[in-house]
C-alpha cells in the first residue's frame, strides 16, 4: 500500500479514531499491529523478512549490552550488522554480483556463467536494514541502551509512516516518542493535514505528469533530439525531489497526526550553493547517517596519516560509493554516487583557490547575481549525475550525452515543439506541470524567509478555510489520474 492510493486514507482515519481512543500507554499496541498489516498488504511475504530482520538485531542488541568484555560486545555487534547486510544483499544484490562476474568472465575470454537468483525485493529493505545498523552502532557505542521489549523495538523498526522510503530515524528519537505520544492538539492535527495536503498535491499534481514525460523520453532515448533529452533530465532532476519529498510530507504529516514527530528529510535542496550544501538539504536522515556511521568513522581512523586532504578525498569517495550502491544494484547508481563524490572532492581541495580568485577580483558572495550562479550551476552539476541514477545502463547515458554535447537535432522546427504529445503529455497537462512546478518554486523560494503555515495559521478563519478548500479541490480536480493504479514514489523502489 502506498499513501497515494485512495484505500489507504479511509483506513487511515480508522487508525487515528482508535489510536486516540485507546490509554496512550497502549497505542503502542495498536500502531504496531496497523504497521504490520499496512507492510503485509503489499506483500504477506515482505513482514517475515522484517520479523526475520527485527529479530536478528534484537538478539544481537541485547548480548551486546549484556556482554562486558569489549572482544565478544564487537563480535555481536557484526555477527548483527554482517547478517543485516546478508539478507540485503541477498535480496537486492545478488544478481548485480553474478552479473557483474560474467561481464568481467566475458572481457576476460573466460566461459564462467553464473545464473540469477529469482527473488522477491522486499518494498523498504534498504531504510529499515539502514535503521537497524544505526541502532546495533549506537548500543555497541554506548549512545543508547538496548531495548529489552521485543515488540516495542519491533515497533521501532516497522512504524508504518515511515517504514517503506524513510525518514531513516535514529532509536534514541524514534523510540520514545511511539511509547510516549503527544496527546491531541487541535492546531497541530489541522496543520499536519495540510502538509500531507501539500505532498498529495506534489505527488499527484505535478510530480506523476513529470513523470510522464520522464518515462516517455528514457524509455526510448535514440527517439529524441537534444532539447527533449535535456527537458527529459530536468524533468527528472524536479520529478525525483518533488516525489521523494512528497512522501516525506505525508509521512511527517501522518506521524504527527498520530502524535509522533519524525525528522525533515528535506531544506530545499535545489536552492543549495554547492554540491556540499546540497548534500546538507538532500535527503537528509541518509546524508548524516553516511556522515555519522562511514565518514566520521572513516576519517577518524585517518586523522594521523599524513596528506590529510588526500585522506579526507578517499573517505568522501567510500561514503559516496556506498551512497550510490544503496540506492540501486546497477553500475548506474554507482557512477551516480561517484560523480557526487567527485563534485565534492573538487570542492574541498580547490577552496584555497576559489577563496583568492573571488578575493582578487573582488566579486562580492553576498549579491543576489552570485547567490544565482552558484544555485544554477550547482543544479546543473546535480542534474547530469541525475542522468546516471535514471539511466538503464551506462551505455544509454553516454548516448544521451553525445546527443546533447552534438546538439543533435537542434534546428528542426519539431526540437522545441514540446506540447505536441511527443513527450507523452498533451497541451493541457504540459500546462499543467508547467505552471504548477513555478507555483512550487515560487512557494520554495518564498519558505526560505517566511514560514508559510506560521503565516497562514496568522489569518483569519475564512481566509484558512479558503485556502484549505482550495487545497483539496486542486487535488481532486487537477490531479493526474492517468493510471488504473496509483503511481509509486521513485523511492520505493529503493
Amino acid at each position: 500500500m502506498i499513501f497515494n492510493s485512495f484505500i489507504f486514507y479511509p483506513l487511515f482515519i480508522v487508525i487515528v479514531i482508535v489510536n486516540y481512543i485507546l490509554p496512550r500507554r497502549w497505542r503502542w499496541v495498536w500502531l504496531l499491529i496497523f504497521s504490520y498489516v499496512f507492510y503485509s498488504l503489499s506483500d504477506v511475504k515482505y513482514s517475515f523478512i522484517l520479523l526475520t530482520c527485527t529479530g536478528i538485531s534484537y538478539i544481537a542488541g541485547r548480548m551486546v549490552a549484556k556482554t562486558k568484555d569489549n572482544k565478544p560486545k564487537k563480535v555481536w555487534m557484526l555477527v548483527g550488522v554482517i547478517l543485516n547486510i546478508g539478507i540485503l544483499f541477498l535480496f537486492k544484490y545478488i544478481n548485480f554480483f553474478f552479473n557483474s562476474i560474467n561481464t568481467a568472465a566475458a572481457a576476460a575470454g573466460l566461459q564462467w556463467t553464473f545464473r540469477g537468483i529469482e527473488l522477491l525485493y522486499p518494498v523498504g529493505i534498504s531504510f529499515y536494514i539502514f535503521q537497524l545498523i544505526s541502532y546495533l552502532l549506537d548500543v555497541y557505542s554506548g549512545k543508547v541502551e538496548a531495548e529489552k521489549n521485543f515488540s516495542h523495538f519491533a515497533l521501532y523498526v516497522s512504524f508504518f509512516p515511515q517504514l517503506l522510503i524513510g525518514p531513516i530515524e535514529r532509536y534514541n528519537h524514534l523510540e520514545p516518542q511511539l511509547l510516549n505520544p503527544r496527546p491531541f492538539e487541535y492546531q497541530e492535527f489541522v496543520d499536519s493535514l495540510v502538509r500531507v495536503g501539500w505532498g498529495l498535491f506534489k505527488k499527484i499534481v505535478i510530480a506523476d505528469r513529470l513523470a510522464v514525460v520522464v518515462n516517455t523520453v528514457f524509455t526510448g532515448p535514440q527517439d529524441f533530439n537534444s532539447p527533449k533529452l535535456v527537458v527529459a533530465i530536468f524533468a527528472f532532476s524536479f520529478q525525483i525531489y518533488i516525489d521523494f519529498s512528497a512522501y516525506s510530507d505525508i509521512a511527517i504529516g501522518t506521524a504527527n497526526i498520530l502524535g509522533i514527530k519524525l525528522i525533515e528529510n528535506f531544506k530545499r535542496p535545489y536552492l543549495a550553493k554547492s554540491v556540499i550544501d546540497f548534500w546538507r538539504r538532500w535527503h537528509i536522515s541518509l546524508s548524516n547517517w553516511l556522515r555519522d556511521y562511514i565518514f566520521i568513522r572513516l576519517n577518524y581512523k585517518h586523522r594521523r596519516k599524513k596528506l590529510r586532504k588526500l585522506w579526507i578525498s578517499i573517505d568522501v569517495m567510500i561514503t559516496f560509493l556506498v551512497s550510490g550502491l544503496w540506492h540501486g544494484a546497477s553500475w548506474t547508481f554507482v557512477i551516480w554516487g561517484a560523480l557526487h563524490g567527485l563534485y565534492q572532492i573538487i570542492e574541498i581541495l580547490t577552496k584555497k583557490i576559489r577563496d583568492k580568485v573571488v578575493k582578487k577580483l573582488n566579486i562580492d558572495r553576498s549579491t543576489f547575481a552570485h547567490k544565482t550562479f552558484q544555485i544554477l550551476f550547482t543544479f546543473g552539476l546535480v542534474s547530469f549525475a541525475w542522468l546516471f541514477f535514471k539511466a538503464n545502463s551506462i551505455s544509454e547515458a553516454v548516448h544521451i550525452m553525445k546527443s546533447i554535447i552534438t546538439l543533435d537535432g537542434i534546428t528542426t522546427e519539431k526540437a522545441w515543439i514540446f506540447k505536441d504529445g511527443s513527450l507523452g503529455l498533451d497541451d493541457k497537462d504540459f500546462w499543467m506541470m508547467t505552471h504548477t512546478l513555478l507555483i512550487l518554486i515560487v512557494v520554495e523560494f518564498v519558505q526560505c524567509k517566511h514560514d508559510l503555515l506560521v503565516e497562514l495559521n496568522k489569518q483569519p478563519t475564512w481566509f484558512r478555510w479558503a485556502v484549505y478548500y482550495l487545497l483539496f479541490f486542486s487535488i481532486t480536480i487537477f490531479g493526474f489520474y492517468g493510471e488504473a493504479n496509483a503511481v509509486d514514489f521513485v523511492y520505493s523502489q529503493f
